[in-house]
């Protein structure tokens, strides 16, 4: 019997994902042997402290860090740690969030929004944000100016290799003022030392996504720093259907850590999965042994051939790039309008029977990006030649 079609059966069928890592087009591919383990951990019982429990450790081992746990994406490791912020280990505070009345510091500072920013998820936790423009060439003295008595912590998102300001700068601002620094650092990897690096330039909490460059479950995230932060995201995120003398965690109880155990916190709705705990864990093994140049070669190699196929093309402006916009060592090709626009382009490039998704410039309608990292075998000439089939349409 042959195999069971399931997505045709259900009526969708994979896409062309020229994109790169986005969620919307469900992040990167595990590889086999991280699929493998999640598959045999879908087929047992844990407590799931006990998995992140090792987690911790496996995440300890491979950034740096104090400590760590699996989330259920970057965004809830986000909410989680601007949570940790604002309870510490406090479980009365824990119980009420979003609610920070009883918080006597209940803001955090933020980068201003920009494209690419999740202040959504730190707002999430029921702090305020005190938005400022870390852009700007005064940017320390602004975010100093910023901090007042309700300050719980200063944050960063990391969206280009040329921090602004740097980490480390912002690291000893906070710190001089008994704050932590929570960095978003979803979109840090590649490079592969920003796994480490964000913690040692003194970052003390840190949300890297699972499911992009790191090559874990899409649906996953990772949460390290400080111990006793990400105990406070911990508890704030587990089932707490149990009674104290039972809790999985009486010991930080017995230790004198937490006074008793939380409600369900704010977190419940952010659970992970044993599936993803596993998952992670087995990526971040992997990660470390990956190789970087190969991995950049094989990707500039596909890049190339796209590039070889359209540059000939009159009717688009085909440049090729080393890396993405942000610096990181992403090789790309960057269609941009002439005689076709290139909003248009996509479209009809989304219409095909088999769907072929670029990047999109959301600052301009007429720039494109074909990122070649989710790419699999025989999709770059998929692409240039529906590209060119495509161009000779709209014309």
């Amino acid at each position: 019997m042959g195999r069971r079609d399931w997505f045709a059966e259900f009526g969708f069928q994979p896409v062309i994902n020229a994109v790169g890592y986005a969620t919307r087009v469900s992040g990167s591919c595990p590889h086999p042997e991280v699929v493998a383990a999640m598959a045999e951990a879908s087929g047992a019982y844990f407590e799931i402290d006990d998995l992140l429990a090792a987690a911790s450790r496996e995440i300890t081992r491979a950034t740096g860090a104090e400590a760590g746990i699996v989330t259920c994406g970057a965004g809830a490791a986000l909410s989680l740690a601007a949570a940790a912020c604002l309870a510490g280990n406090r479980p009365e505070v824990m119980d009420e969030l979003p609610d920070t009345t009883g918080c006597v510091r209940n803001e955090i500072i933020f980068p201003q929004p920009g494209p690419f920013d999740y202040d959504h998820a730190v707002r999430l936790s029921g702090a305020r944000l005190r938005l400022v423009d870390y852009h700007a060439a005064d940017a320390l003295a602004q975010i100093e100016a910023a901090i007042g008595p309700r300050t719980a912590a200063v944050g960063y998102a990391w969206l280009e290799v040329e921090e602004r300001p740097p980490i480390a700068a912002l690291a000893e601002l906070a710190h001089r003022h008994g704050l932590p620094l929570l960095v978003d650092g979803a979109c840090a990897l590649p490079p592969r030392e920003n796994l480490r690096r964000l913690t040692r330039d003194g970052a003390d909490l840190v949300a890297y996504s699972g499911g992009k460059h790191l090559g874990g479950p899409q649906a996953s995230g990772i949460l390290c720093g400080r111990e006793e932060l990400v105990r406070s995201a911990w508890v704030q995120m587990v089932d707490m259907d149990v009674r104290q003398g039972t809790w999985s965690l009486r010991h930080w109880v017995e230790q004198g850590w937490i006074a008793r155990a939380p409600r369900h916190g704010i977190g419940r709705s952010m659970k992970v999965s044993k599936e993803a705990i596993v998952g992670v864990m087995v990526a971040l093994r992997r990660y470390a042994n990956r190789d970087a140049p190969a991995e950049y070669a094989a990707w500039s190699a596909v890049a190339d051939q796209i590039y070889d196929g359209l540059r000939d093309l009159r009717e688009l402006r085909i440049t090729r790039h080393p890396t993405g916009a942000n610096g990181q060592p992403y090789p790309n090709v960057r269609v941009e309008s002439g005689a076709v626009r290139v909003d248009n382009l996509q479209r009809a490039l989304r219409e095909r029977p088999r769907r072929i998704l670029l990047a999109e410039d959301e600052r301009t309608p007429d720039r494109a990006v074909i990122f070649p990292q989710c790419l699999q075998v025989g999709e770059a000439s998929e692409i240039v030649a529906a590209v060119r089939e495509t161009v000779k349409e709209l014309q």
